[in-house]
């Protein structure tokens, strides 16, 4: 791989740590994933379940589409994997999604 550190991480991921290692950033993300969706279904407010549902969907496609792309069954695009791709971008998007899910944990009845 030309460029390692940016959208193709994930092959990385498998060269350095193995099989072990991609399933653990795998489960990770994954771990994410859970957390959002616990999150979205703990809300009482409608918004603040579209709004975390719209988010781990978010995540999960651009994580589906980057390990697709990366193991040959997916095209080659431009999304990064989350939190681990390098991207200035990117990350600040991400850690922006991270921070509404906090704010609606944290928020979890509506102002009624």
């Amino acid at each position: 791989m030309p460029e390692q550190h940016t959208d193709f991480i994930f092959t990385v991921a498998g060269e350095e740590f193995g099989f072990l290692g991609s399933v653990t950033v795998v489960l990770l993300l994954g771990v994410v994933l859970l957390r959002g969706l616990k999150i979205a279904r703990q809300c009482e407010d409608r918004f603040g379940t579209l709004v975390a549902g719209t988010i781990v969907c978010w995540f999960a496609f651009q994580t589906f589409i980057n390990v697709g792309m990366t193991i040959g069954i997916m095209p080659i695009t431009g999304l990064p994997l989350p939190f681990v791709s390098y991207g200035g971008t990117a990350t600040f998007a991400n850690l922006i999604a991270i921070g509404l899910l906090q704010a609606i944990r944290v928020r979890r009845q509506s102002f009624n």
